[in-house]
């Protein structure tokens, strides 16, 4: 069997940052090697939209706690059905954030 010429890349080509030796040809290691790098980034990318979701939820629950404080009576005895689904789901958040941090590790 005929061995068959290398593919290389056009000079402006959008796959040129797979090329990590600079030689103008994209191998399959190459590729399997960028593949293992953007799982990575997205795995990254996921963890880090669940640490800001588990830090606003708290921040969110500390500043509902505080605000109660400084609301009349009246309205916080009006509010006290729709504060404990807050709690409860916000504290669902986070422990489910907490939880699935420690399985993985």
């Amino acid at each position: 069997m005929p061995k068959r010429p290398q593919k290389k890349l056009q000079p402006e080509s959008i796959y040129n940052e797979y090329d990590e030796d600079g030689d103008g040809i994209v191998s399959d290691s190459e590729l399997a090697h960028i593949k293992e790098i953007k799982e990575t980034e997205t795995a990254l990318r996921k963890h880090l939209a669940q640490l800001r979701m588990a830090r606003y939820t708290l921040i969110g629950m500390g500043i509902f706690t505080v605000s109660m404080f400084f609301i009349p009576l009246e309205r916080v005895e009006a509010l006290s059905d729709l504060s404990n689904l807050f709690y409860i789901s916000g504290a669902g958040i986070v422990g489910a954030y907490m939880g699935f941090n420690k399985i993985k590790k």
